[in-house]
């Protein structure tokens, strides 16, 4: 049987990760999207 320690770890890696990947692609979405529109204007 998981042991508390064991299924606590598990439970708050799994929500970190989560986290931090909604928090990269937010980041990414808003920093490409931001590079692409100077991109377009200047050219």
């Amino acid at each position: 049987m998981e042991s508390n320690l064991e299924s606590n770890l598990e439970s708050n890696l799994e929500s970190n990760l989560g986290s931090n990947l909604e928090s990269n692609l937010e980041s990414n979405l808003e920093s490409n999207l931001e590079s692409n529109l100077e991109s377009n204007l200047e050219s």
